[in-house]
């Protein structure tokens, strides 16, 4: 078996290892109905996209398992599939518009991290082709 190329140094003969982390992208998609304000009530197929960072540790060959965190995002997506966003809390109180919207999804998201190496950097939800809004931890 082949010796694991030292990636902190990589490019770099003789340097330091240097800290590094890796970000995964995972995107999904879920359908339901909102209105804002006065608004009419409309539909919209929602686009989320996560990204997760983690540092990579030797002899490691994957990060983050990527069907583990489509499944976690679409069991907290499944409440929203087909729904009235107006009618599920929080946002019987709150207006679910997109930016209420990926806050919330991102603190809902961030728990399933917690007590692992793993951390949900941002979230985006797009809520057209062209219209989106991310969330993301200061750097």
């Amino acid at each position: 078996m082949a010796q694991g190329v030292d990636l902190a140094s990589l490019g770099r003969p003789g340097a330091a290892p240097r800290e590094h982390i890796y970000e995964i992208a995972i995107v999904d998609f879920f359908n339901s109905r909102h209105a804002i304000g006065e608004e009419p009530a409309h539909s919209h197929s929602w686009k989320i996209e996560v990204r997760i960072r983690r540092p990579r540790y030797l002899g490691e060959q994957t990060l983050i398992s990527i069907g583990e965190t489509r499944r976690i995002m679409r069991r907290l997506f499944a409440r929203y599939e087909d729904s009235f966003l107006n009618d599920i809390p929080p946002f019987t109180f709150q207006e679910p518009s997109a930016e209420n919207l990926v806050t919330y999804l991102f603190e809902q998201l961030e728990k399933e991290f917690r007590g692992t190496d793993a951390s949900l950097h941002s979230l985006t939800i797009w809520e057209s082709p062209t219209n989106s809004v991310t969330f993301s931890l200061k750097e």
